[in-house]
């Protein structure tokens, strides 16, 4: 049996379900779960999932969206959504509009972390009516006005990892929605869940991993972020110069970090991550100021006054796009301007130039 919020009250039910659905039906439900399950981040992908919901339920207009806070304000915006059957593409401006001044409990629900009685649940209208005190005719009106579906009857669930919102997933009709729909829905639901999961993973991961690599090349000095086992993980501009220069010599050193018995040039500091996995901070002393190895290079080289100030930002890692910036030039002109210095220096890349410039 499945309860009225599309949850399975018997270890086997779903499997039990299954057996019963005609073979017409259970590959519907398959290729939905088989859509879901291309792990590419491919908007397509979760389009394919919603328009084999849509047959699988029979129904008319299938939905997703997620919301996010605007920057600096505790008001909502649209932060993904994927629709099929939609045809007025100005719904999410309308929506968006409505969301203004309205924080995070905007409506029927809080966005960011809605109440027990709506997470993963498979409500109907006029369940939602219930729970809010009617405030979702309001808001029907607005936007369903603009999705083509004013008076349509609806059924949605709020896909939740925890407490956290991932995002709305639902449907809407002229016809009443029925308890077959329902049950079919909940079939469905936990393949919605694992995708939606996975995305806001590795969403989180690769701003976790910028960040990362951003405050690495603030350290004075090459640094590794070393992960269990002693593999690196993220290490800075400097710290790849070293990698390149001598790779043997440089992991054999790391090793000897993770190993307790390092050199007293680096500074090796445990790190452990939320799920207990533990790593290690190195960041190894130089033996001279990056500005002290700019200067002599640069007398070394005879290098002109505009590819000193190159190379003193060749020196910290940045790249030739951010040089370019920085100094209001064409990206042309610095890549001239590195050419003329790697030429100089008689090295083959940036990261010898680095290693030569420190060592």
């Amino acid at each position: 049996m499945l309860d009225s919020g599309g949850r399975d009250d018997r270890g086997n039910g779903r499997a039990r379900k299954l057996t019963a659905l005609p073979s017409s039906t259970l590959r519907r439900v398959r290729v939905v779960e088989d859509a879901l399950a291309h792990y590419s981040l491919d908007g397509d992908n979760v389009v394919a999932a919603l328009s084999a919901l849509r047959e699988l339920l029979e129904t008319d207009k299938v939905i997703l969206y997620s919301l996010e806070q605007r920057r600096g304000s505790e008001d909502l915006r649209v932060a993904r959504n994927a629709t099929v059957a939609v045809p007025h593409a100005g719904w999410r401006d309308a929506f968006d509009e409505y969301l203004v001044g309205r924080g995070v409990a905007w409506g029927t629900y809080n966005a960011v972390s809605p109440e027990p009685s709506q997470r993963d649940r498979i409500l109907d209208s006029r369940q939602i009516s219930v729970l809010t005190g009617g405030r979702n005719r309001e808001i029907e009106g607005v936007v369903y006005k603009q999705l083509g579906a004013l008076g349509h009857d609806m059924m949605r669930v709020l896909v939740c990892d925890g407490p956290s919102m991932l995002a709305w997933v639902g449907f809407v009709q002229p016809a009443k929605t029925t308890q077959r729909q329902r049950e079919l829905f909940a079939l469905v639901l936990p393949a919605f869940r694992k995708r939606l999961a996975f995305d806001r993973f590795v969403t989180e991961a690769a701003v976790a991993s910028a960040a990362i690599g951003a405050a690495l090349e603030e350290v004075n000095g090459p640094a590794w972020l070393l992960g269990p086992g002693g593999r690196i993980d993220h290490a800075n501009a400097a710290a790849r110069a070293q990698l390149d220069a001598d790779r043997t010599a440089t992991v054999a050193a790391l090793d000897r970090c993770t190993a307790g018995t390092a050199e007293r040039r680096f500074s090796v500091t445990p790190v452990r991550g939320a799920s207990g996995s533990a790593g290690h901070l190195v960041v190894e002393a130089l033996p001279r100021s990056a500005s002290q190895g700019v200067a002599q290079a640069a007398a070394r080289l005879a290098l002109t006054p505009a590819q000193i100030r190159v190379l003193e930002r060749v020196a910290r890692g940045a790249s030739n796009a951010t040089i370019a910036a920085e100094l209001g030039v064409a990206e042309r002109t610095v890549e001239a301007h590195v050419t003329a210095i790697l030429e100089k220096a008689q090295v083959p890349s940036r990261a010898a130039l680095i290693v030569q410039i420190f060592v």
